[in-house]
Parts: structure tokens; C-alpha cells; sequence
């Protein structure tokens, strides 16, 4: 059913007869009032594609901030793609900037955030808390898609958008468990200032659902530190695999970027995917099936994280004062054959 005036009346609790008004761009009710109506109406659907060139607003810019590094370009890529679809259905367009090790290191935000064309910024797989703290002073809706490892300072000052990290990682360690193997270890940057939640929290899943069957990770098995930069080198994760007196049973990974490049360097090794070691990644893009063995992996609802990003900037723009958020997606465990399962 189409959406009426009655309805956005009733969800932006303007009068019936101050909604007609700002539909009709009326003098007599301000141009805030007027876009704020204007944006609801859009999010509900109540212009057609071609009403809603007629009611245009100059409503600017969204950004879309990351860091410059494409290691698992292929999650953010579909983390886009959700940003975007709810975007193209607004007067509002996408800018994408991208912060180099320079600008971490002076503590320099792109330019593009300074901008009075950016309206709202939408922050992905940033978690230095330096550069928070000059983004939260430009007082910008912002929303981050996951979070710095330890989020406090961000609550009630940005709205958050995570996927569940726990019960996936601790099925899956049941499951091989189950199966009899006991020599577990884990790969993902635990130490970096840029390291977030969401590894923090797949670590702990791993680490509890071991200890609660008298388990430990494989600490001489396991890289938590420097992994974006020694995964970037193949030769360099050969020579650490060497180095290491005795392989788990399993590798659970944080994302399936480090479990690919893992996988390759093993086969590389002579080792043989699972026959003689499991791996796991988390995420599901689309190389973890291109892979052979395919990748057991967890699945993320990427383009769902990206929509409700961009939803909760919408909602933001209209209703500055709404309480923040924290929203969190379930994941699906994704059985492949690069576990004996």
C-alpha cells in the first residue's frame, strides 16, 4: 500500500496539514522542516522515480571512509554495494576517501571529511582511536560497519554495525572437537592499533569453546600479530609455516583473506587440505568458493551491512536526536572441503 501524508505525519510528528504544506515546498513552512519531511517521505516510498527529481534537494554528500589497504577488498566491495542500493533511492550521493599510513601516522583526515558537501560518513575497517576522536569532532553522522576492538569511547556518540562473531566459530570448534581433533590455532592481528571487534570477539569464541573442553590454542601454531603485512608476502608465510615444530590439527582464521593465502601456502608446503590440516575462514567472499578446496567459512550478510549503514545515516539526517545504536547481524556457517567434516 502506497505510503500517505497521514503516515509521514505520523512518523515525523509534523501536523497532517504541515506535511501537505512541505510536500508543496510551501513558504510558509522553513526549508529544514521541508527536507526533513522531504527525506522521510523518501524513505518511505512515497515518490515515484520521477516525483522524486521534481522534489530534489541539494542534499550533498555520504562518505565512505576506509584504509588503504585491499586485502579483503572483496567483503568491502559487497559492503558497498548495500551502501549503495539505499543511496541511489535518495538525493544523496556516495564519495569514497581513503586514509594512507600518512595520514594515520600525522593524524590527517582526508580532506573529503572537511567538505561542506559531506552530510554523513560511513566508516569501515577503521578502528585507530586517534582518528576517531578528530572524526567524532567534526559532529557528522557517523556510522562505523564493526568497531575498534575496544568500542567504549564510541557508545552513544556513532551508531554501530556489526555482525555476530560468537556462535558460528564456537559451532564449528564443537564440530571438529566432535571429530577428535585437538591441536588448535588461530590466525589474525590481535596486537594492532587497528584491529577490531570483530577479530577480538571470533578469538574469544575460539579460545572459550577449547577451555571449556580442557583445550588451548596452539600458541607455537598460531600468528597474532603482523598479519596483513606478512600475509602480503608469500615467501614470508612459507618461511613461518618452516619455522613451526609441529602443525595443528586446524587453523581457524579471522577473515578467509589470511585463510586463502594460508591454504596456498601450505599446498605449497606439500601440506594437504584437510587430509592433513583443516582450515576455516570467516566472511564467505567470493574467492572462499573459488578456492580449491573450497573454504569452510562463515557467512556474513555483507550487502545487509552496508543497507542498514545507510539506513541509520537516513534516519540520522531526519532525526538528529534519535537515540545511537548497536546493531547486530546473525552470520551462517558455510561447510566446505577444506574441513574433514
Amino acid at each position: 500500500m502506497k505510503c500517505t501524508i497521514n503516515d509521514i505525519a505520523k512518523e515525523t510528528g509534523y501536523s497532517r496539514n504541515t506535511v501537505s504544506k512541505a510536500l508543496k515546498n510551501d513558504p510558509q513552512v522553513s526549508q529544514r522542516t521541508i527536507e526533513n519531511i522531504i527525506r522521510k517521505a523518501e524513505s518511505m516510498g512515497y515518490f515515484t522515480k520521477e516525483e522524486r527529481t521534481e522534489y530534489k534537494i541539494d542534499q550533498g554528500n555520504i562518505l565512505f571512509l576506509n584504509i588503504s589497504h585491499a586485502n579483503d577488498s572483496q567483503f568491502w566491495s559487497n559492503v558497498l554495494t548495500g551502501i549503495e542500493m539505499v543511496l541511489s533511492e535518495t538525493n544523496y550521493q556516495l564519495t569514497i576517501a581513503t586514509l594512507s599510513k600518512e595520514d594515520i601516522a600525522e593524524g590527517r583526515l582526508p580532506e573529503a571529511v572537511y567538505s561542506s558537501n559531506t552530510k554523513g560518513i560511513i566508516v569501515v575497517e577503521m578502528n585507530f582511536r586517534p582518528v576517531w576522536e578528530k572524526l567524532l569532532e567534526t559532529n557528522l553522522p557517523i556510522v562505523t560497519v564493526d568497531a575498534p576492538k575496544n568500542p567504549n569511547f564510541l557508545i552513544g556518540k556513532c551508531d554501530i554495525v556489526m555482525m555476530e562473531n560468537h556462535s558460528n566459530v564456537e559451532k564449528i570448534t564443537e564440530l571438529l572437537i566432535r571429530k577428535g581433533y585437538s591441536d588448535f590455532a588461530f590466525i589474525g592481528d590481535l596486537y594492532s592499533p587497528n584491529t577490531g571487534l570483530g577479530f577480538m570477539e571470533r578469538y574469544y569464541a575460539f579460545f572459550n569453546t577449547l577451555k571449556k573442553h580442557e583445550l588451548e590454542i596452539d600458541s607455537h601454531a598460531s600468528i597474532l600479530k603482523d598479519t596483513d603485512t606478512i600475509f602480503e608476502n608469500f615467501e614470508k608465510i612459507k618461511e613461518l609455516l618452516n619455522s613451526m615444530k609441529k602443525m595443528p590439527d586446524v587453523f581457524l582464521c579471522g577473515n578467509d583473506w589470511l585463510a586463502i593465502q594460508l591454504i596456498y601456502a601450505l599446498q605449497a608446503l606439500g601440506y594437504r587440505i584437510p587430509d592433513d590440516i583443516n582450515v576455516i575462514g570467516f566472511d564467505n567472499i567470493p574467492n572462499s568458493e573459488r578456492i580449491l578446496p573450497g573454504l569452510t567459512t562463515i557467512d556474513t550478510p555483507k550487502i545487509y551491512l552496508g543497507r542498514k549503514a545507510a539506513h541509520l545515516i537516513m534516519d540520522r539526517l531526519i532525526e538528529p536526536d534519535i537515540p545511537y545504536s548497536i546493531s547486530k547481524y546473525s552470520t551462517k556457517l558455510i561447510l566446505r572441503e577444506s574441513t574433514s567434516l
